[in-house]
């Protein structure tokens, strides 16, 4: 009876294993390119979802956001002083974004770089244009959380797992993904002028150093060519970038910075983005370059209104990396 009843166990466990679900190498292959999940889980999304590609998709979102909570809370106290700046622009209006991390590891690996850049859209779409305000406004941090993030650009049909989620949602699933503290840290975008986008170091929407340009222009802006002035004002974001004045224009610098200097035409050169030598054409400075380019293109003139240079990171208190505590901590689940 004993024996008769171990050997029925016996095969019972053998059919249990041989009938057991085993991963579609092509679904394991493609839910890990678009997830960038471990093996491990993403074999566990199609075992238990019987080899279902959107079943495993959606079971793998719904694991992160749980998991991505946990992992927030354990994580937020953690300095994220590296990532990304991203910008975004439509018609002449601009926006930018920085979006922080632990390390310069996770800020090049591409589910950051695209919650990076759809956060930069977001932030455009849902602000409205202030046309007596300021030419660059800051978007509060706590209203852009709140906003529904703006899928990838290059969303295929039926992806639509974060569809009416928040950036915040988003950022702790992405949390869960990736292991680390991710925090947006500022905003801006452009309310009125004609505005174009720099970014350095990075994939041309994402990277270590943006800024923004804004230009006003006399006469109709809908009889000239737009086209050569957005260039224009991208051209001037991109000296921006290279070479990080402090001022836009001569009447924005205070009257006590140059009452220190003993060569105040010097100094207007190097802190004035508008007074900078335009690095395309060292012997123009970058006021008269805007000045001709409004003229070829049919406008009465054209001048820097205000400009904005980011880097992420800047002025943030870097973590210092200790190897064996991380792996330690690794090991902990921590």
């Amino acid at each position: 009876m004993y024996r008769s009843t171990l050997t029925a166990a016996k095969w019972s466990f053998r059919r249990s294993f041989a009938t057991a679900i085993k991963p579609n190498i092509k679904l394991l292959a493609k839910l890990r390119q678009e997830t960038e999940v471990s093996m491990a889980k993403a074999k566990e999304a199609l075992v238990k979802n019987d080899n279902d590609y959107d079943l495993a998709l959606n079971w793998l979102n719904q694991d992160a956001l749980t998991s991505g909570a946990k992992k927030a809370a354990k994580v937020a106290d953690r300095v994220a002083g590296e990532g990304l700046v991203s910008t975004a622009s439509v018609n002449a209006r601009s926006t930018i974004v920085e979006l922080n991390c632990e390390t310069d590891f996770v800020s090049r690996n591409s589910v950051f770089k695209n919650l990076a850049s759809r956060i930069a859209a977001t932030s455009l779409l849902i602000h409205e244009p202030v046309l007596n305000g300021s030419a660059i406004e800051e978007i509060p941090v706590s209203v852009l959380m709140k906003a529904p993030l703006m899928p990838h650009s290059d969303h295929t049909e039926g992806s639509t797992e974060d569809l009416g989620k928040t950036v915040e949602d988003v950022i702790v699933k992405t949390i869960g993904i990736l292991g680390e503290n991710i925090t947006l840290r500022r905003a801006a975008v452009v309310n009125h002028g004609v505005s174009a986008s720099y970014i350095h170091g990075g994939d041309g929407s994402t990277g270590k150093i943006g800024g923004l340009a804004v230009l006003e222009v006399d006469g109709d802006i809908s009889q000239g060519n737009m086209e050569a002035l957005t260039k224009s004002a991208r051209q001037v974001a991109r000296q921006a970038v290279g070479f990080n004045p402090k001022y836009a224009r001569e009447q924005d610098v205070p009257a006590e910075d140059l009452e220190q200097q003993t060569d105040r035409s010097s100094y207007l050169k190097e802190v004035v983005l508008s007074n900078q030598a335009y690095l395309m054409n060292p012997e123009q400075c970058v006021s008269d370059y805007i000045t001709q380019v409004a003229k070829d293109a049919g406008f009465e003139g054209a001048r820097l209104l205000d400009f904005v240079r980011w880097e992420a990171g800047e002025n943030i208190e870097k973590r210092v990396d200790n190897f064996t505590d991380d792996v330690m901590k690794a090991a902990r689940g921590e």
